[in-house]
């Protein structure tokens, strides 16, 4: 076995999971320090150098260069006066408001901030470098009221009947150090990191007046915008700035300020854990309807974020990575692959990514893997496994676990609760939900053995205190979790390699997590959606098998599942749309996934490539593809006796010269909702709405500003 620091060897005990009858316990994760405040920058510097060596597996890192002048903690000025907000009232149009769609969220109660909002008359966005207002119903008379400009990066929007709220990234003033030659390497880093550091902006406006929104306030906050959440009339907005250990000198604290006044320094809070990468996550309330900052706090904590919102509390997670350094490997699976499987270019270089100990993971082991018998690929799985056993006793391995950190929101107020870490990665933000007190989460664990790489997928259950009580490991070996969904107590998952395992598991006894039943079909689903209480909605990819015997993906894949019985759910009904190259911004965002069950109404915005013949080519032995490429939305109904019925396609453009430059076309549709009768589907140059009762028919055609393509370089062609 190969040395390695007494700090690392500590660290990785900590981690490492007992062996249970050849399994892991994934749920064995490194006991987490007690909550802390930091009383200086140069407390934090200090902290920050010491520890990220720490974590590093060395005492000192970057050649122990970690030099500059001191920072102090800089003052809290005192808050600016607070201007009135004029003319805010709870109702946005003075009429009644027709039926229209909010935003997709992922627990109800809890808004989402995105860059298009409406409110039953207007359509607020942003487009370009403006905040457009459509005054959008009536369709038939539908214009643009207002084009706001906007400087830096605008990202998102909340509305709160005549109050809007912008969310900007854009650059504040750094300070160069104050003595630049006592750091050679703070020197030799790029300009940009000496001459600014990025904030956000929460800009509030009154649009009493849609024709002339009126900036009443704009906060900044030190870091970059993560996200924001509106409950009722609390506003919660994080944001993050990364840490660099090589520039400790540079350190100052996040403050809030409205204008060129600090309204609050938020306290710092750590824990005394090892980080191999440190950022400032601040959360900061707002009061949106009197626009007023309420609290602030920030927490130093790894970096990288994804975000789970509860009616009450906030759950921030981010990877910590628990490396151990091997001698070079010869390949991943070559010990334990069958004789029969051809051994070419396993473990060649440039074949795949690197692990830790320099290992090459290939793709072609996935495409052997693929073409085993089915005892073939258990007898490599069990291998594996033991393997994976075999390297914890030794304490041998690569692991990632996730850091989860709760936080409750309450009217404004931040209080931090608790600590907890599971091991794998988070998809997103759907693999975690709370319920009934305890946080439940779905991880995909990607180990590395002496023998290759092992992977399969985990259920843990948190309880309030953030201590885990449930585990479920190893599930759907040599696979990885593609979509995960919560409902009530159940997690239906959805994992991929070659076919589309569709799982239901059981959350009903917290302690005890177990798979009720599990369907096999072709293909993959990114994103889950509950339909009713037995059937769920999937969106995602078909696959094929390609001409080497691997797997392909092909075209949008929608399925309905039946879980009315849930020891064998079934497929209802699936629509495939397109080929290869076909896209959706669905598939990774599920603020553009549009259904309404009492409408009978399902929205898919889609690229759709239909690869075509075109002029045959002499030379060729294989007559050419020319793609045609079609922008725009799929309107469905969905029920569980009929399955998918299509009402109508909705057409923003077409495109056939420019294939491989595809990627952001003006085209491409980002977003749809309804208000009353008319659906809006909205891409960067224009909305067109189209009457719900015949989809086909175009109403109007609202062109937007600041529109464009954003040209890439040529792809590969696609299979």
């Amino acid at each position: 076995m190969n040395r390695i620091t007494f700090s690392l060897l500590v660290l990785a005990v900590l981690m490492l999971a007992a062996v249970v009858g050849g399994c892991v316990s994934s749920a064995v994760v490194p006991a987490a320090g007690d909550l802390k405040k930091f009383h200086s920058v140069e407390e934090i510097r200090r902290y920050i150098m010491n520890n990220s060596a720490v974590a590093a597996g060395s005492e000192t890192s970057y050649n122990g260069v970690w030099t500059g002048a001191d920072r102090v903690m800089p003052e809290a000025l005192p808050a600016a006066g607070e201007s009135a907000a004029k003319g805010v009232s709870s109702s946005v149009p003075s009429q009644s408001v027709p039926d229209h769609s909010v935003t997709n969220v992922q627990v109800a109660g809890v808004d989402e901030p995105d860059f298009v909002k409406n409110d039953g008359r207007y359509i607020y966005m942003i487009s370009g470098q403006s905040l457009a207002i459509v005054d959008a119903y009536p369709a038939a008379s539908a214009s643009i009221v207002s084009k706001t400009p906007l400087d830096d990066t605008p990202r998102d929007l909340f509305i709160d009947g005549d109050r809007l709220v912008l969310f900007i990234t854009g650059t504040g003033s750094g300070a160069e150090p104050e003595n630049p030659d006592a750091s050679s390497m703070v020197k030799m880093m790029p300009a940009y990191y000496h001459t600014s550091t990025p904030v956000a902006h929460a800009i509030f406006y009154d649009i009493s007046d849609r024709a002339r929104p009126k900036v009443i306030k704009d906060f900044t906050i030190d870091g970059d915008y993560v996200d924001a959440r509106l409950i009722s009339n609390n506003l919660y907005v994080i944001t993050r700035e990364q840490i660099y250990p090589y520039d400790t000198d540079r350190i100052t604290v996040p403050v809030v300020r409205e204008g060129l006044s600090a309204v609050d320094t938020p306290d710092v809070y750590y824990f005394d854990n090892p980080e191999q990468q440190y950022a400032f996550t601040t959360i900061s309330s707002f009061d949106i309807a009197a626009a007023k900052e309420r609290e602030a706090k920030t927490y130093l904590v790894g970096s990288g974020n994804i975000l789970y919102v509860s009616e009450d509390a906030m759950y921030i997670s981010y990877e910590n990575y628990h490396p151990i350094d091997y001698p070079m490997r010869n390949g991943p699976v070559a010990a334990v692959m069958p004789e029969s499987i051809p051994r070419e270019n396993i473990g060649s270089p440039g074949m795949g990514a690197t692990v830790s100990g320099g290992a090459a993971v290939p793709p072609i082991l996935w495409e052997d893997f693929n073409r085993m018998s089915e005892s073939e690929k258990q007898a490599v799985i069990a291998d594996m496994k033991a393997s994976e056993a075999d390297a914890i006793r030794n304490q041998e391995i690569d692991r990632t676990t996730t850091v989860i950190h709760k936080i409750s929101i309450l009217s404004g107020s931040i209080t931090y609760d608790a600590r907890g870490e599971v091991a794998g990665s988070l998809k997103d933000q759907f693999a975690m939900d709370e319920h009934d007190g305890n946080l439940r989460v779905a991880t995909t664990s990607n180990v590395y053995t002496r023998q290759g790489q092992y992977e399969y997928n985990n259920v843990f259950v948190l309880d309030s205190g953030m201590k885990t009580i449930g585990t479920l490991t190893h599930i759907a070996e040599a696979e990885q979790i593609y979509a995960t969904r919560f409902i009530g107590d159940r997690l239906y998952m959805v994992t991929f390699k070659r076919v589309d395992p569709f799982f239901v598991i059981d959350l009903s006894a917290p302690a005890n997590p177990k798979i009720l039943g599990r369907l096999k079909i072709p293909g993959f689903s990114d994103y889950l959606h509950p339909y009713d209480a037995t059937h769920i909605i999937g969106l995602g990819k078909e696959t094929g098998t390609n001409a080497w015997g691997g797997v392909s993906t092909q075209g949008l894949k929608l399925a309905l599942f039946d879980v009315s019985d849930v020891e064998h759910p079934s497929l209802v009904d699936k629509v495939e749309i397109g080929d290869a190259g076909t896209d959706s911004a669905a598939l990774t965002d599920h603020k553009a996934f549009l259904f309404d069950r009492a409408k009978n109404l399902l929205v898919i915005p889609a690229r759709v490539v239909t690869n075509q013949p075109a002029i045959p080519d002499e030379t060729s032995a294989v007559p050419p593809v020319q793609p045609k490429i079609w922008y725009g939305a799929w309107v469905f109904g969905v029920t569980p006796e009929s399955g998918f019925t299509l009402r109508g396609t909705v057409e923003h453009g077409t495109d056939s010269s420019s294939y491989y430059w595809y990627g952001s076309s003006s085209a491409e549709v980002k977003r749809s909702l309804y208000i009353g009768d008319v659906l809006y589907t909205i891409s960067s140059k224009q909305i067109k709405a189209n009457s719900l009762s015949a989809i086909n028919t175009t109403i109007a055609t609202i062109s937007l500003p600041d529109g464009g393509d954003i040209l890439y370089p040529p792809l590969l062609p696609m299979e």
